[in-house]
């Protein structure tokens, strides 16, 4: 495959990741800032963005299942980019906090279709332009790195009413980006574009990917306690905050690494199943380390594992949608294993780990993440056993495992 960047149809697939990642980099470190400049309490934002977590599973899920429907990949982006622009604009306006909710949980509802749609776009991209996906998935990690780093400089200076307006932004380009995305239409061959309810189904009752999206989701969501703890753990150990921004970063950095280096090819070699069964044995390696609260010096190379615990995870991910799911139902698999299943996993692993923090100790919760990465290697292992390597979602007509 050429690089990304060869051609307009790899430019406007980096250029959708950039925008939807500068979205996120803004929204998920950044709003608890602005819900505390509004005035709710420490409690009542853990609340509104666990209340938000919540409902997003279901949307993430039914709207990439409707645009697969529909065939209207891109038209579902554009909608749920437009909705989530407006419904964020909209809170300028809002006075009480149970509009606040509202509007909290309708952002949620309108955004999280996003990722699923916008991977399964990318992935089509890639089987219609051929050219390298890794490459271009770099470019939203290095986006969502940007705009963490400069809205934090930008915050100090005009405070976190400017969060809001970041994704407001981001938001407008994510859907004007998405009408003119290259991976709108089936790949030549591809049978036809719109899926049946049958098919929806037979997906979800398949055991390949059943037993993938296990591998792929529990994996992912391995990394609820790092996101959730990282930072408050690291700080109770005495690091500095400013290094801990590094440590963050750093890991961030190792997956861009992998992603513009020999991710795609390493996941060529391995395949899919093999990959995420190194991604979920760098999880053991990775949160079982962090269970010993190790020291600075030893964070640095545990940071570096995010290279292979998400990068190559994610990578695997991918391949797999590629091979073996129908091009028309690749938006459907993209949001039941990750937009659904994987944000319900993630949702309760951080629920867990707080407990397990709060009666244990952060350190003690990394022992949860090890065990899930265990769980997403050994799935992994059970996909490579079941899989055949071909098409696997079992639909009728189409070869492979069913």
């Amino acid at each position: 495959m050429t690089a990304a960047i060869a051609g307009r149809a790899g430019l406007l697939t980096c250029a959708w990741y950039g925008a939807a990642f500068f979205a996120f980099g803004a929204h998920l470190p950044y709003w608890p800032l602005w819900l505390a400049g509004w005035g709710l309490s420490q409690s009542e934002i853990g609340t509104y963005v666990g209340l938000a977590l919540a409902v997003r599973v279901a949307s993430a899920a039914l709207v990439p299942a409707l645009a697969d429907r529909l065939a209207r990949r891109r038209a579902a982006v554009v909608l749920s980019a437009s909705a989530g622009a407006a419904v964020f604009a909209a809170h300028l306006a809002i006075a009480t906090r149970p509009a606040l909710l509202v509007a909290t949980l309708a952002a949620a509802c309108a955004v999280a279709p996003l990722i699923p749609l916008g991977e399964a776009l990318g992935v089509r991209a890639v089987a219609m332009h051929r050219f390298a996906y890794a490459h271009a998935r770099a470019v939203g990690s290095v986006a969502f790195l940007a705009m963490n780093l400069g809205l934090g400089l930008m915050i100090g200076r005009l405070g976190p009413g400017i969060v809001l307006w970041a994704v407001v932004l981001s938001l407008v380009a994510v859907a004007g980006l998405g009408a003119v995305h290259p991976g709108g239409g089936a790949p030549p061959g591809a049978g036809l574009d719109r899926s049946k309810l049958g098919e929806l189904r037979g997906l979800l009752a398949n055991p390949v990917f059943l037993t993938f999206a296990v591998a792929a989701s529990v994996g992912q969501a391995s990394h609820a306690v790092y996101y959730a703890y990282g930072t408050l753990g690291w700080i109770g150990q005495g690091v500095d905050p400013g290094v801990v921004g590094a440590l963050w970063a750093f890991g961030v950095l190792a997956e861009i690494g992998l992603m513009l280096g020999p991710g795609w090819r390493l996941v060529d070699r391995l395949g899919p199943a093999p990959a995420l069964m190194l991604a979920g044995l760098a999880g053991m390696l990775r949160w079982g380390l962090m269970s010993l609260a190790p020291g600075l010096l030893l964070l640095w190379p545990v940071q570096a594992l995010h290279a292979l615990t998400f990068g190559l995870g994610h990578l695997g991910a991918m391949a797999f949608v590629a091979v073996a799911i129908p091009p028309r139902l690749q938006a459907s698999a993209q949001g039941f294993y990750g937009g659904g299943l994987g944000a319900l996993v993630l949702a309760l692993a951080t629920l867990a780990a707080g407990g397990i923090s709060a009666v244990a100790g952060i350190a003690s919760a990394y022992w949860l993440a090890a065990a899930m990465s265990g769980v997403a290697a050994l799935a992994a292992l059970r996909l490579a056993a079941i899989w055949d390597g071909g098409v696997g979602a079992g639909m009728p007509g189409e070869a492979g495992n069913g």
